[in-house]
């Protein structure tokens, strides 16, 4: 698997991140009421202030991702930015699991997965194996 991700870059990475998670948050600014009903758990205003978070998160990644020196220079932020996001999920859903309905667990789901899963992508991505020089 890590011989996979190796094939992408770093910018790829963050873009396909921004491209997982913007939809996401899009749905949570648009129809944080429908989605607060179906899902249950804290709320309409819980769920829009999360989507809004998201969208500025996707934001920041994208202009990181055309930036070269921003990237370099603040992989390690986003990298822990990532795995900080999923662990306040995690939080989040064991604090409201006695009110959560299956589309609560499966967003919380995502946003403890996801996030974790693009973190060890970037990782692993900016730790390819150096090639041989050519001689």
């Amino acid at each position: 698997m890590k011989n996979f991700v190796r094939q992408f870059s770093v910018k790829q990475i963050v873009l396909s991140d921004v491209f997982l998670t913007a939809p996401l948050a899009l749905a949570l600014i648009l129809a944080p009421e429908s989605i607060a009903r179906w899902a249950g758990g804290p709320g309409a205003t819980f769920y829009l202030v999360v989507g809004i978070a998201l969208l500025l998160w996707c934001v920041d990644m994208a202009a990181m991702a055309m930036n070269e020196r921003w990237l370099e220079k603040y992989f390690n932020l986003m990298i822990a930015g990532d795995v900080i996001w999923s662990l306040l999920s995690l939080a989040l859903m064991v604090w409201f699991a006695q009110s959560l309905q299956p589309l609560g667990w499966v967003l919380f789901a995502l946003n403890v997965l996801v996030p974790l899963d693009m973190a060890w992508m970037k990782r692993v991505a900016a730790g390819k194996p150096n090639q041989p020089a050519f001689r």
